[in-house]
């Protein structure tokens, strides 16, 4: 397979999709490519380092990668960015919670003795550390939201018999006040209610306090960022970790690679408003450099030209980039810094596959890195987006005038991810892979789901001229009703061509 025909995925490293010595790969390249892999299949990082696994018939993942992961200390909501060069050889790169890929020590080979004498074990984390990893996550990829405070963990807050608590004047940004006797902080499944006294200076935090710290395992130095929810005592919380905060890559083309790479998970901010915001970890080593102009370089040679702003550190202007590409909510987006405000991005659905796969004459990154100078980089002409796919319209007739044998497929499948999981889920996109059926709903429809004898009604909206259509009511009882992980794939068919009655079958995530 050659360089131009190399396939990249990416790995959705969720809980349910985490296990330790496991890659999960992704749905639609098990169908089409694991009659390709032999028994034993190499993966090669990028400081050159390559790592053997097994491969067996029939599964849905490579396992036998125990050593990888306990080396590169992999955790669950890490990424993996794969690239599949044909036989049984993949090159890896690894992101973690903070959005950002890890710094990739040099490995100890086997007939050496670890540094410090003492070899590192692959332990499960608890049910809370992984939920800890899942907010962390949710805070630097997919939410633009910024932070309400940071509190370094110092000595006293772990002490247990030292008062903690914040100055009033942080109180008081945070919305509190001398009335409230409490505040919560939490993460996806797990709260404590922290009891409040004020004092002349200090708002101190009672015992609940070092069990938040003992239940997330926080250590000195790391930092604890509170984020504003809809209730003003109550706070989201993300975990920086001191012993992971640096362990990121910076690199550049003297070693074939861009100088940082990160990703975002797309969110409705991305959708509705056209902002992404950065990373911080790159925001902090990278914001103060990029220009008000900004130049994205795609797959396809496109050339994107969007707006930065430095004080809020996003891009905007995005909307030639979203529709070109038509992204959606849950999409990844991989953005290689190559300086001069240019990154090369590359763009994948919410399965984990890259949109630009069947491009013919893409642009590679190592093309650019290669001659990437700081000055401007010759890729050929711009490309205009691509319209819209002529679709089918129903102007509100009957199901018996619709053109079925235009729908192509009456099915349509949805990868439950994490924001399908939040409390108050706003809603769950029908992808714009499926519109050859989903437009011949209304503005406002309903369907119906059967499972056996259960059965769920979904309210279907459709937003900027059919642009984006999602399930709102019904969802949240119906993924009650069902026990759905994140990584589930919800598959719909629809019973007697009716496109407003369709049969569910549940396609479970881990596989072992």
């Amino acid at each position: 397979m050659s360089e131009k025909k190399a396939i990249k995925f990416v790995c959705l490293n969720f809980d349910e999709l985490y296990k330790p010595g496991h890659l999960f790969l992704p749905l639609n390249f098990y169908v089409d490519h694991s009659d390709d892999l032999p028994e034993k299949v190499f993966f090669t990082m990028p400081s050159g380092d390559m790592w053997s696994g097994a491969y067996v018939k029939n599964c849905t993942y490579i396992s036998g990668l125990e050593e990888m992961m306990r080396f590169y200390d992999v955790k669950p909501y890490q990424f993996y960015f794969v690239e599949y060069n044909g036989g049984g050889n993949f090159k890896l790169e690894i992101f973690n919670t903070y959005a950002v890929e890890i710094l990739y020590p040099v490995r100890i080979l086997p007939r050496q003795k670890p540094r410090n004498g003492v070899e590192k074990v692959v332990k499960n984390c608890s049910d809370v550390e992984v939920w800890k990893h899942c907010s962390t996550l949710c805070y630097t990829a997919f939410f633009n939201s910024r932070a309400s405070y940071k509190l370094e963990i110092v000595k006293e807050h772990l002490a247990g018999g030292d008062v903690v608590g914040v100055p009033i004047d942080v109180a008081y940004k945070l919305g509190l006040d001398a009335r409230m006797t409490w505040m919560e902080v939490g993460v996806p499944k797990y709260k404590w209610r922290i009891g409040l006294n004020w004092t002349e200076h200090v708002v101190q935090f009672d015992e609940v306090w070092k069990e938040f710290t003992e239940d997330l395992k926080l250590k000195e130095g790391d930092i604890c960022v509170l984020q504003y929810t809809n209730h003003y005592q109550k706070f989201k919380v993300a975990i920086f970790e001191k012993s992971n905060i640096l362990n990121y890559n910076l690199a550049g083309p003297d070693q074939g690679k861009s100088i940082m790479k990160f990703f975002k998970i797309v969110s409705e901010v991305l959708e509705e408003t056209f902002h992404l915001a950065f990373p911080e970890l790159f925001a902090e080593k990278f914001g103060s450099q990029i220009s008000e102009k900004v130049t994205l370089l795609m797959p396809d040679r496109n050339e994107i030209v969007v707006n930065y702003s430095g004080k809020n550190n996003f891009l905007y202007g995005l909307k030639e980039f979203v529709r070109a590409y038509s992204i959606a909510v849950d999409f990844l987006i991989f953005f290689d810094f190559l300086g001069n405000s240019t990154f090369y991005v590359s763009v994948f659905d919410y399965l984990g596959e890259d949109v630009c796969e069947d491009v013919d004459d893409k642009l590679h990154l190592a093309e650019i890195v290669g001659s990437f100078c700081g000055t401007a980089v010759s890729i050929g002409p711009c490309i205009e987006p691509v319209g819209d796919v002529p679709c089918i319209k129903h102007n509100s007739l009957p199901i018996s005038v619709v053109d079925l044998e235009a729908v192509v497929d009456l099915r349509f499948e949805i990868l439950v991810m994490p924001s399908h999981m939040l409390t108050h889920c706003h809603g769950v996109d029908v992808k714009s892979k499926f519109s050859h059926f989903r437009d011949v709903w209304k503005k406002k429809d309903y369907i119906t789901v059967y499972d056996g004898s259960r059965s769920w009604e979904f309210e279907i909206r459709k937003r900027r001229e059919s642009k984006r259509t999602t399930i709102h009511q019904g969802w949240i009882q119906f993924r009650g009703d069902l026990q759905l992980n994140v990584g589930d794939v919800c598959k719909f068919e629809s019973i007697d061509e009716d496109l407003w009655k369709f049969r569910v079958k549940i396609l479970r995530s881990v596989v072992v």
